[in-house]
């Protein structure tokens, strides 16, 4: 039975390795902050947003800088350096290597950033969980940095977080910001599944089922007036989409050309998650049990956080035992030697 720091060890084997070309930098003395019972591997996407401040507090939490991780070239939804490993199609950008490096195992958590989908959207081409928040990791030397999409938006980018465990979210945003309590939540989803969930507490949430077939083909601005309407109604917002770039690709580049190569982009089923930040909503996307598809739910009320990572984890799918056995025993890498 190997042992919790034998474990660890075998991670920093995996990212100094590198066969998937997703690690920039390994930091191996992150090791001595693992014990048999507490800490964390933690991976940073190679940017300057990430304040050192935000590391330095999630290093007070028990997560080590592992690693920093490859990100796609300025920001762009693919990325032409790294393949998926579920579908084998060109990896969803721009927070890349970040979700990578929690999907192989090298990492617990990833931080990346997100400005139109950059962290939402490589987490669910993963079956990963994501998350993204207008002031998390953000502090008082913070820059606000402002940049404009390829098709013309003007956004701020958000520091956002990807992992295998929900929990680990949850073990963030605590030290990250003060929750309240709130009365009954007004959602809105376009799943039927969800409106007879049973796992969802009816008495708490008063669940509408409003259509949203359209998300996918809509420009980013339409979605931004969509996605503010909703949020103006409702307490969550509860889309489900993908599966991400696994019939095309969602790169505006690429789609930008002709009706032949938008209705390719479009393919790649990217809805909500492309304008989620842009609209500064608060973001959690779970994994359901397709291949690249997941539940997003958004709001713009911090007092309903809590709730936020409670309905999260009752509709998330479990973890698929064959991706678990085949990708997460380390041993496996290590076999021939390096």
């Amino acid at each position: 039975m190997v042992n919790r720091v034998q474990n660890y060890a075998k991670k920093t084997f995996l990212a100094i390795d590198n066969r998937y070309k997703s690690v920039k930098k390994v930091y191996p003395n992150s090791i001595d902050n693992i014990s048999e019972s507490s800490g964390y591997f933690m991976g940073t996407k190679e940017v300057k947003t990430i304040s050192e401040a935000f590391i330095s507090r999630l290093n007070r939490l028990g997560f080590s800088h592992h690693t920093i991780d490859k990100a796609s070239l300025s920001g762009r939804a693919i990325d032409l350096d790294l393949i998926n490993p579920l579908t084998g199609n060109y990896m969803t950008g721009s927070s890349s290597g970040t979700a990578l490096n929690v999907f192989l195992g090298i990492n617990d958590l990833g931080i990346g950033t997100d400005g139109g989908g950059s962290v939402l959207a490589p987490a669910m081409s993963l079956n990963l969980c994501g998350f993204i928040h207008p002031e998390i990791g953000k502090d008082s030397i913070s820059k606000e940095e402002v940049k404009v999409s390829t098709d013309g938006v003007v956004f701020s980018p958000s520091v956002g977080l990807i992992t295998r465990e929900l929990e680990l979210i949850e073990c963030v945003i605590e030290n990250e910001f003060s929750f309240e309590s709130k009365g009954k939540i007004r959602i809105a989803t376009d799943t039927e599944e969800l409106m007879s969930n049973e796992k969802l507490n009816k008495n708490n949430y008063d669940i509408s089922l409003v259509e949203m077939s359209d998300k996918y083909t809509k420009e980013r601005g339409e979605l931004i007036t969509d996605l503010t309407n909703l949020l103006e109604q409702y307490d969550i917002v509860i889309s489900k989409e993908g599966p991400v770039d696994l019939q095309g690709f969602g790169d505006t580049i690429f789609g930008h050309f002709s009706d032949e190569t938008k209705a390719y982009q479009q393919l790649a089923n990217k809805g909500f998650i492309r304008v989620a930040n842009m609209v500064n909503a608060i973001t959690l996307s779970v994994p359901t049990t397709q291949l690249g598809e997941g539940y997003v739910l958004m709001s713009k009320n911090d007092a309903i956080m809590r709730q936020l990572i409670s309905i999260g984890k009752n509709i998330q799918a479990d973890k698929d035992e064959l991706v678990e056995r085949y990708f997460n025993d380390l041993s496996k890498y290590f076999e021939m030697g390096i």
